[in-house]
């Protein structure tokens, strides 16, 4: 993933903490101006993780029909 988009669907491919397994998915709300970005997780739990982290541990979620 190279850009981060309010709104957009990501999907966890790395660990980036011990309580959510690789594979999860959540959705981009808000990132603020020190580059923290905010996610709500599928099961609504909300999460914030650097840019940095979103880039290298997400990848965007492609839904397949």
């Amino acid at each position: 993933m190279d850009t981060i988009t309010i709104g957009e669907k990501i999907k966890m491919v790395n660990k980036v903490d011990s309580s959510t397994p690789i594979g999860s998915t959540a959705t981009i709300l808000y990132i603020d101006d020190f580059k923290k970005v905010f996610i709500e997780w599928k099961n609504g739990r909300i999460a914030s993780f650097s840019d940095k982290q979103i880039l290298d541990n997400f990848e965007k979620n492609q839904l397949r029909s």
